[in-house]
């Protein structure tokens, strides 16, 4: 069995090694990665120590092209066409984490040649959950010609079959990127309430997606927040993600309190400090795993929703001062916020992710044992 399997960004590719590895211990298979990240322009991965894997990286005119014209997507289709068809032709199943135009037009060509297309979910789809994100929505039929859908956890998955009125292609085994940190969970401590010290703000890659009006609340939102009191008692980090901007931020390197991290590891980072400040990111549930808890600070949806819960959301600087205040100086309200918040993170990310690998396979290999 011939494989093909595509990543454009470090959480697709967390995905998408362990599942190349696993098929790769068949000898009788070939397994190839897809790096697309240049064409989603994603920072270059450092891959090695793949044995027996092949590596082919895709390049493109265009410097991103999650956000063409549609006139561009069709150049963009025209220069890709002979290079997509032959992928089709050559490997028997293509398997994607994430997903996107370049994806989407792989994937087409598989279908239609019938063979099947998976897709592994790298990150909750939130826009399925708030009202702000609706320009982020795909179209309902985004799973046309995909085969198969794979959920980080329960609570996507029925969301995303309530958006696609589709049942039949979308399961939950968990997600393998999440593997590690499930498996750190299932095997550590329970969680214990402690004063806090350091606090992470996690940003956003508001402005790779687009999404202006949040990318300028982002901004000033962090600015309010260096100049306030909150760096008179505690140590503010803030975590630049790996598609903002690091120059936003370095106006803030010498200021006493405050530190930027940029590169560094999220997970590592998170478990570093104490609580943890966020707008509504899948690094929330995550964060829930690694014992640690997390206010949202988010001003444009409903404080009830489904994805981020009451207690633990604010809409303005002072609330946010207000709320970590009472998590530093009231260890049992800290405790009901973390047991609150665990909950969630289990509905969004499947406990046993670190079977998910195996699970995957194993669903892959008996919907292709014709072609075996």
């Amino acid at each position: 069995m011939k494989y093909l399997l595509s990543f454009h960004n470090q959480q697709g590719m967390n995905n998408i090694i362990p599942i190349a590895e696993e098929l790769r211990e068949n000898i009788l298979n070939e397994v190839a990665l897809l790096d697309l990240s240049p064409a989603y322009s994603q920072p270059e991965n450092n891959i090695s120590s793949l044995k027996n894997i092949s590596l082919i990286v895709e390049n493109s005119i265009y410097k991103n092209v999650r956000n063409l014209s549609r006139i561009n997507k069709l150049f963009f289709y025209l220069t890709k066409f002979l290079r997509i068809n032959k992928l089709a032709n050559h490997y028997d199943v293509y398997i994607f984490s994430p997903g996107g135009f370049f994806e989407g037009l792989i994937s087409k060509h598989f279908i239609k040649k019938s063979k099947k297309t998976y897709f592994i979910e790298a990150g909750i789809k939130i826009y399925l959950f708030l009202s702000s994100q609706e320009s982020l929505k795909p179209k309902r039929n985004f799973l046309k010609y995909v085969s198969g859908y794979f959920t980080t956890g329960e609570t996507p998955r029925n969301k995303l079959v309530n958006f696609t009125n589709i049942n039949n292609k979308i399961y939950n085994y968990g997600v393998p990127r999440y593997s590690s940190i499930v498996s750190k969970y299932n095997n550590s401590k329970p969680f214990e309430p402690k004063k806090i010290i350091n606090l992470l703000y996690l940003t956003s890659a508001s402005k790779y997606h687009k999404v202006g009006w949040e990318d300028a609340w982002q901004k000033e939102a962090i600015e309010n927040l260096v100049n306030s009191s909150i760096i008179d008692q505690f140590i503010l980090n803030i975590k630049v993600h790996p598609r903002d901007d690091l120059g936003n931020y370095k106006k803030y390197e010498k200021i006493e309190g405050v530190n930027i991290l940029y590169g560094t590891n999220i997970e590592k980072d998170i478990v570093e400090n104490d609580c943890i400040i966020s707008g509504p990111s899948t690094s929330i549930h995550e964060t829930s795993l690694l014992k640690k808890t997390y206010v949202t600070f988010w001003p444009f949806d409903n404080n009830e929703n489904q994805y981020m819960p009451e207690i633990s959301m604010v809409k303005t600087i002072d609330n946010l001062i207000s709320k970590i205040l009472k998590l530093h100086n009231d260890l049992s309200f800290q405790n009901e916020v973390y047991s609150k918040q665990l909950i969630l993170a289990k509905q969004y990310i499947n406990i046993d992710s670190d079977s998910s690998t195996n699970s995957i396979i194993k669903h892959i290999i008996n919907e292709n044992k014709e072609r075996y």
